[in-house]
């Protein structure tokens, strides 16, 4: 059975010193037709059944960047692999789109917007080698891909970064005013995007640069204002005073998800922005309010003695027996004076502290709650920079955390403090500052999110939108399900500004949203209102909402664009899992209000990057790893002198500065090797990516390094072969036989291996398994290609020799076009050298113009090659192998080449006897291998026979004559006795008290590791001895 593809021929043609590939068309044929030579039979001239223009793109010469035809060098290197493809690829166009929108099939997504807080990280590339896999595959499959690139201007993260540099050249914003500020901001913009684009190219990524956009481009903001003023007519976004998430060190409120919960045991030191030392928490104050109608007293419990001043009622448990008489009754403000009520809420905590707690609604959300309930006063007592306001009369003026303290002085003088102790708690902290969250009373932006919440949830229940990993799903609808209405006004002077105006009249004002001054006066007017003045809100609206449209205003919303019509809804979402609240569930919300339609059809959350120590990549912890460093390489005094900057600009704090260059001296003692961006996206596609975290693992980045150069030096052996089979231009008449039967067994066996390949890697790709497609590339290139089907044809001569250089040059073509997903440098170098090496020869091809538009193998192509019965027989003789080899390396023979029998009842393996010896003697190394059904065997002085069990088979190996047994004992001892000697030491230190107060975990941890390896070791020595003595 054949399957039709279609195939790109191109003739090549030598011009001077450069190569030019001339396109002339695009063919339809038969899957095993791969070559076309002129003398050879039919199978190899089969006639074209339909002409296509290339991709409908004009059919110019394309000049190609680098001189392929040039020799290869010895070893594979990087940095001449990648060099140049990357300017060619988009000079020529070869990421757009190559059809008319209407007339094919497409995949659109966009690339998270990454910050212009800084340069991107490892979890940015593990990002983009997971999208330009998907990207990449979709293409050669046919579809015009879209993929949307763009940046972020992360409002509360990108204020809070430049004020950093502000202030080590002693300089504030409020010195330089808000337009200076901002313009300082736009500096640091171009700057940052710079790079962020530089990253990415040097990463491959395969983006429409065309469609590049930032946040605060004038489209965008458009549609921010837009959006906005849609949802505020329709009563969606509303204005109040309501108790949010405050950030004195930014001055702006913040959202519930943007706060970190720092659990403590008990009491511990953290450093709040502000103070000079560290503030201690961890503990919980009891102290007594005095009744007003009797000498009585209650105790009452709090972890937050600073906000006694705010307190305006007593609350119990209404089943507390314990309070039950107090109910209804009042206790007297300690400093104010002004009687409290005591209340009952089925909120308070009976088992917290006394069970009775003091209600601080104005800077407390469940004291808030229980004041909305009971309709109690709010008071508030700290201004937007934490400092006590004129309610805190002689206390005013105080930092909120040395009013603490005045507070527990206080209550000590006046006999009213019971005692401290130590408490479990947790500490809400700034995710962007740091600081400690101060809730505040300030009037803000909300958006009704109850309705959108449910949609999104029904989206997801009815199927119409798919998250992978499904078990995302409980999350999703747990998170909507408890959803509250969302904060969206923050008190910066970077982002969108509110597009909303406030009409004050003599008695009252009111707002009105517009997307410029004039319309809403314009507005004002056609509502016949009164106002005497006129002000836009001086907020900014909170990041997410202008990231919560970019799916759709990317693609030109609120204008009806082509690209709207056509490219939105996108095909995929895929990103981290952390944000999937912060920005999946916002986009999914948002695009059902604003435009009736799902913003994509399925999401894809990847897990976590994380360091040596399981730490999630984090700035502010220097533990970030720049994905150039690891692509070109890095010096340990570079990455030193990365974090020495981001000390001196404010970035880091000493403390995090000194644990972030201890950790690179142990990681990277020696720096950090050039990998090359195909090492590191095939690695990061290695993992589990649907897992929640992921352990980045530099060993693995140096054994797909290798695996490079694996791929590489079958390339070069490849072109070797073929300079021997085809020594010159001419026609020949050695070819790939129809019928598969009646080609060699090897040959049979990798054509199979092919076939296995291609559908695993496809049905991997299309369950984003991207660790299960990477593992068949390894799986079929390393370990079936090159370790064994390579070693078996290199004794080949003559016709047999000249089949399989068709075979190996067929294997490598398909392997680098399923390769170019995640390899795409080398798999273009590769793809174009060998086209041009086969062209060179008088072998004509099929070949695109670059791999990353050549048709991608699909399942079942090479289908005429399937053969399981094969392959179980050749795993067989490749497992017996394995045992022949390690024999050979237990006794010291690796240069040897003993002779071997296999004694094996299966038919199908001595039918073909022959074959399977000479296989076996080849890879095995071995001087001959005798196949049979049975045998008795007896050792002697000739024969000394070393024997080994395979499944139901057993292999023999005779080394007499080939082990001096007494001189092979004594060396086994001898090192034995080093490596306990060696073990003793280490556990000697390891067990000492000094080491383990001292000693890091990960150095435990790495010396455990060792100390296991030794003892492993050991217990080999120990068991080989005993061979040697029963021989």
């Amino acid at each position: 059975m054949f399957l039709r593809i279609f195939i790109i021929f191109t003739c090549v043609k030598k011009h001077g010193n450069s190569e030019k590939a001339c396109c002339y068309c695009e063919f339809q044929f038969s899957s095993t037709l791969f070559f076309k030579t002129t003398g050879l039979p039919k199978m190899w001239k089969r006639a074209p059944k339909q002409l296509f223009p290339l991709s409908y793109r004009s059919c110019a010469t394309i000049n190609l960047p680098k001189n392929v035809n040039s020799d290869m060098p010895k070893a594979y290197s990087p940095a001449l692999v990648e060099g140049k493809w990357y300017e060619w690829w988009e000079s020529n166009s070869f990421f757009k789109q190559h059809r008319p929108l209407s007339s094919s099939e497409k995949f659109s997504m966009v690339l998270p917007p990454p910050n212009i807080t800084g340069s991107l990280h490892i979890g940015h590339a593990l990002t983009c080698a997971i999208q330009d896999s998907l990207v990449c595959w979709n293409r050669m499959n046919g579809k015009d891909t879209y993929w949307f690139p763009g940046c972020d201007h992360a409002g509360i993260a990108t204020q809070a970064i430049v004020e950093k540099n502000l202030k080590s050249q002693n300089l504030t914003r409020e010195q330089l005013g808000r337009d200076k500020f901002v313009e300082e901001i736009w500096k640091w913009k171009h700057e940052k995007q710079d790079i962020i684009y530089q990253q990415l190219k040097g990463l491959g990524s395969t983006l429409n640069w065309d469609k590049a956009v930032f946040t605060m481009d004038p489209k965008l903001c458009y549609a921010v204002n837009e959006a906005f003023i849609r949802l505020h007519q329709k009563g969606k976004i509303y204005r109040k005073e309501s108790l949010v998430n405050w950030s004195c060190q930014l001055r702006s409120a913040i959202s519930d998800i943007e706060v970190d919960h720092q659990s403590i045991d008990g009491p511990q030191g953290i450093s709040v922005p502000g103070y000079d030392k560290p503030v201690t928490f961890g503990y919980i104050y009891k102290f007594d309010y005095k009744l007003s109608d009797s000498d009585e007293r209650i105790a009452v419990s709090t972890t937050r003695p600073e906000t006694i001043l705010g307190d305006m009622a007593i609350a119990v448990n209404p089943e507390d027996v314990r309070y039950s008489k107090y109910i209804g009754r009042s206790v007297v403000h300690p400093i104010r004076h002004d009687k409290l009520p005591i209340i009952a809420d089925s909120m308070v905590d009976q088992e917290f502290g006394t069970g009775a707690v003091k209600v601080t609604p104005a800077h407390d959300q469940k004291d808030y709650e229980i004041a909305v309930r009971h309709g109690i006063e709010m008071l508030s007592i700290f201004d937007n920079q934490g400092i006590a306001n004129k309610n805190c009369s002689e206390f005013s003026g105080l930092p909120r955390f040395e009013l603490r303290e005045k507070m527990i002085q206080f209550l000590r003088d006046n006999n009213l403090l019971n005692s401290i102790l130590p408490h479990q708690m947790s500490v809400p902290r700034c995710s962007r500052s740091g600081d400690v969250i101060e809730p505040l009373l300030r009037p803000q932006w909300f958006v009704d999110t109850q309705e959108m919440a449910q949609r999104a949830m029904e989206a997801v229940k009815s199927g119409n939108l798919k998250i992978h990993p499904p078990h995302f799903e409980n999350v999703w609808f747990e998170w909507l399900g408890n959803i509250r209405d969302w904060c969206i006004s923050r008190q910066l002077w970077w982002g969108h500004r509110v597009p909303a105006y406030r009409f004050a009249g003599e008695n009252d004002a009111t707002w009105i949203a517009a997307h410029n001054f004039q319309q809403a006066v314009e507005l004002a007017k056609h509502q016949n209102l009164p106002f005497s003045t006129v002000s836009q809100d001086e907020d900014v609206l909170d990041t997410w909402f202008s990231s919560s449209l970019f799916p759709f205003s990317v693609c030109g919303w609120p204008e009806q664009t082509i690209d709207l019509k056509n490219l939105f809804p996108l095909n995929l979402m895929e990103t981290g899992h952390d944000i999937l609240f912060f920005w999946v569930a916002r986009m999914v919300m948002m695009s059902l209000e604003l435009t009736g339609e799902l913003p994509f059809k399925e999401v894809l959350l990847h897990g976590i990057i994380c360091d040596s120590q399981g730490r999630k990549m984090s700035k502010s912890l220097g533990n970030v790893i720049d994905p150039l460093d690891i692509v070109y390489g890095s010096s340990l005094k570079c990455l030193e002198d990365q974090l020495e900057s981001s000390l001196k600009k404010g970035h880091l704090s000493s403390k995090e500065f000194e644990k972030a260059m201890a950790e690179k001296r142990v990681t990277f003692p020696d720096g950090i090797p050039q990998t090359g961006s195909d090492a590191l996206r095939f690695t990061l596609c290695s993992y589990n990516v649907k897992s929640h975290f992921i352990n980045l693992d530099m060993a693995t980045l140096k054994k797909n390094r290798l695996f490079c150069n694996k791929i590489w030096q079958a390339t070069r052996f490849l072109f070797q072969l073929l300079d021997e089979t085809f020594p010159q231009k001419s026609s020949n008449d050695i070819y790939l036989r129809k019928d598969p039967n009646h080609s060699s067994l090897m040959n049979q066996w990798i054509m199979n291996g092919l076939d296995k390949m291609v559908s695993q890697v496809n049905s991997a790709l299309s369950r984003y398994d991207f660790h299960h497609a990477t593992d068949a590339l390894y799986t079929f290139l390393y370990g079936s290609l090159c370790d064994v089907y390579l070693e078996a044809i290199k004794p080949l001569t003559g016709v047999d020799k000249q089949e399989s250089a068709h075979v190996l040059a067929i294997c490598l073509d398909v392997a680098l076009r399923c390769l170019a997903p995640f390899m795409p440098f080398l798999s273009e170098e590769l793809y174009q050298r060998l086209h041009k090496k086969l062209a060179d020869h008088g072998i004509q091809s099929p070949r695109s113009m670059s791999i990353l538009i050549a048709k991608y193998p699909v399942k079942d192509e090479f289908a005429i090659w399937k053969n399981a019965e094969l392959e179980q027989n050749v795993d067989l003789i490749l497992r017996v192998v394995t045992e022949l080899r390690n024999v050979k390396v237990e006794y010291g023979l690796a240069k040897s080449k003993p002779e071997a029998i296999l004694i094996c009842s299966s038919e199908n393996i001595l039918s073909k006897s022959d074959q399977y010896s000479k296989l076996m003697a080849t890879i095995g190394g071995l001087e001959s291998v005798t196949i049979c059904e049975e045998r008795r065997l007896q050792n002697s002085k000739e024969k000394v026979w070393v024997s080994r069990t395979v499944d139901s088979c057993s292999v023999h190996v005779n080394i007499a004559g080939m082990v001096d047994l007494r001189a092979e004992l004594k060396k086994n001892q001898d090192k034995m006795r080093k490596l306990i000697d060696k073990l003793a030491r280490m556990e000697a230190n390891m067990n000492s008290s000094s080491y383990q107060l001292s000693a890091p975990s990960h150095v435990q941890e790495i010396h455990r590791q060792k100390a296991d390896s030794l003892r492993n070791e050991i217990n080999s020595l120990k068991l080989y001895a005993q061979k040697l003595d029963e021989l």
